[in-house]
């Protein structure tokens, strides 16, 4: 059994754990929105909030091998660690793991989406490209239209 001040420290981390991953899931759901209705010129927001929480996930990750490694076994998953917690805590704990669960997964679902739907419009994007590339009447139509709208010339932007 864990003691009562380590059980405690989980429960506050873990509680926090969920929260950040509720954030993030809120996060890449709004992206999932902007891609689906193709609003890009919000991504790059995304993509600068998504690094961040990239970045804070890895701190998240060494605070969770740290306490991991104080219960006795670095190598343990929260659901190996939920049996080592006393009855009443057990309850609270189960509970937060099963909510941070079903996070993940609707998480994961969102993400791979996500990753679904934008390799779909690059790869519509490629083949627009392509199209242009081989017709340079159409690049001329375009690169005039990007001149009437202050667009940068060379006729599509690779930047993804």
């Amino acid at each position: 059994m864990l003691e009562k001040a380590l059980a405690n420290e989980f429960i506050d981390f873990f509680q926090g754990y969920l929260s950040f991953y509720k954030d993030f899931f809120q996060l890449e759901s709004e992206k999932f929105e902007d891609i689906s209705m193709n609003r890009l010129n919000k991504l790059d927001e995304c993509v600068n909030r998504e690094e961040a929480f990239m970045l804070k996930s890895r701190g998240l990750e060494a605070e969770r091998d740290r306490l991991v490694a104080k219960a006795g076994n670095p190598k343990a998953t929260f659901k190996e660690l939920i049996p080592l917690f006393e009855p009443p805590q057990r309850e609270q704990i189960q509970q937060i793991y099963d909510e941070l669960y079903q996070v993940l997964r609707s998480f994961k679902e969102i993400n791979l989406r996500c990753n679904y739907l934008t390799e779909l419009r690059l790869r519509r994007v490629q083949a627009d490209i392509k199209k242009l590339e081989k017709r340079p009447d159409l690049q001329k139509i375009y690169n005039a239209r990007a001149k009437e709208n202050n667009i940068h010339t060379s006729f599509i932007s690779k930047k993804v």
